[in-house]
């Protein structure tokens, strides 16, 4: 589920890099799998496949997983990147809109939406739907895991960044890689533009995405239907205004 405005070859090269799954699952410090243990999890909807970071870690973790993405680009680096890790991957490539048309009720036991994936979509009207088609597949007291990156910093900070260069991020969470760094370029407050650069090649790779406000994601979770959710800052349960990332856990 990717933009159509951005050069995918160019970012699916450098993703990998971009992220560094080693220091991802040292920012999350246990997070996925400790939740996914927690609510009793085993079989996973992973609704934004990428690179392949986060099933292949749970593959290799024992779980069953099936792996969901649009790019064929970043399908085929993922079964690339399974095939080294010794994992098989379960791919389908259906649109988050369309879900309830390709699986059953109470299909899940948990879904993921992570790396800030649901900012692909740019209406309200889609974003509930694909909230509520997870929803949908999910078994009872199933659980939604999303994230999302803290936009209300961007846009409350906008003339620093773009005027002065001052965009603070720790790389500690998420999006974690040094050879490959990502900066918003253009912020409104319907959408952000980021660009993506490889420090070795000096390649360039565009993104533009959905800046939810303060709040914004928490109550469209709840017009969808989830009426218990725990909101995390950089994987630590409270509300960080200066946090890089939000991770919510709702249970339906």
């Amino acid at each position: 589920m990717h933009s159509e405005n951005y050069n995918s070859k160019v970012l699916v090269e450098m993703w990998t890099d971009f992220i560094n799954w080693d220091k991802r699952r040292l920012g999350e410090n246990g997070f996925l799998l400790n939740t996914l243990q927690k609510f009793h999890c085993q079989k996973i909807f992973d609704a934004c496949l990428g690179d392949g970071a986060d099933s292949i870690y749970l593959l290799k973790n024992g779980f069953n997983v099936t792996s969901n993405d649009l790019d064929k680009l970043f399908i085929k680096k993922a079964q690339e990147n399974a095939k080294k890790h010794d994992v098989i991957l379960n791919v389908t490539e259906y649109d988050w809109r369309d879900l309830d048309k390709h699986f059953e009720k109470k299909s899940f036991d948990a879904v993921l939406c992570l790396g800030n994936s649901l900012t692909y979509l740019f209406n309200k009207k889609d974003q509930l739907k694909t909230l509520k088609n997870f929803l949908y597949i999910l078994r009872d007291n199933g659980i939604l895991i999303i994230d999302e990156r803290n936009y209300q910093y961007f846009l409350d900070k906008r003339e620093e960044i773009l005027e002065n260069g001052e965009f603070r991020y720790s790389g500690k969470y998420v999006y974690c890689g040094d050879k490959v760094h990502g900066k918003p370029i253009e912020i409104s407050d319907d959408k952000v533009r980021m660009e993506y650069t490889d420090e070795k090649t000096g390649k360039k790779g565009y993104l533009v995405l959905y800046p939810f406000k303060r709040g914004e994601l928490l109550n469209l979770l709840k017009e969808a239907g989830y009426t218990k959710i725990e909101q995390y800052s950089d994987y630590k349960k409270e509300y960080n205004q200066d946090a890089d990332f939000y991770q919510y856990v709702c249970v339906k």
